[in-house]
């Protein structure tokens, strides 16, 4: 997954000035697309080798698709998921003592419920796909977990990787409207 990130990099540096600046702008919408546009148009954007794309203001990192998954996987996160996927990507125990929000609105690739570095499927009952646009929430008190299921098709929220550190609750949202009314 890395290694062909840092290909894509690598690519799109040696492309002629217009493709790569015609890159950085799908890669911008791509990363837009992850979050509330309340959010999303104010955040920062990074690739996921790390570079900015764009500086932000309010805090959020937005990140594009990622081109070696299937579908599309872009994501919105603020500090504590930036530090869980920090503590995923180098396999250590995530950090942080706030609320973490990810969003992840245009959907995800298929993945292990279960096992959070699976690349294959790992059996009908674990392996989830055509996951909608969702919030996570990462609770720095894992207690705050029991009681929430564990199940991806009970219709509501669960608990994705509930038996590592990675866990974290996963809420289907089915539409966005982009507004609420007062």
């Amino acid at each position: 997954m890395i290694g062909s990130t840092l290909l894509s990099l690598a690519v799109a540096l040696l492309a002629p000035a217009s493709e790569a600046i015609g890159a950085t702008q799908d890669q911008i919408a791509s990363a837009e697309s992850a979050g509330p546009a309340s959010i999303s148009a104010a955040a920062t954007v990074r690739d996921w080798a790390g570079n900015t794309l764009r500086e932000g203001t309010n805090g959020w990192v937005c990140l594009p698709d990622r081109p070696d998954t299937q579908g599309e996987d872009p994501w919105c996160v603020n500090g504590p998921w930036l530090e869980f996927l920090d503590a995923y990507v180098n396999q250590r125990e995530p950090e942080y003592t706030e609320v973490g929000f990810a969003y992840m609105l245009a959907g995800d690739s298929p993945v292990s419920n279960t096992d959070p570095y699976a690349t294959e499927p790992t059996g009908h009952d674990d392996w989830v796909t055509g996951v909608p646009g969702h919030l996570m929430m990462l609770l720095p008190d894992r207690a705050m977990l029991a009681g929430i299921s564990s199940d991806f098709r009970n219709g509501g929220p669960w608990v994705m990787w509930p038996d590592t550190p990675y866990a974290h609750v996963m809420v289907p949202v089915e539409s966005y409207t982009g507004g609420m009314d007062h």
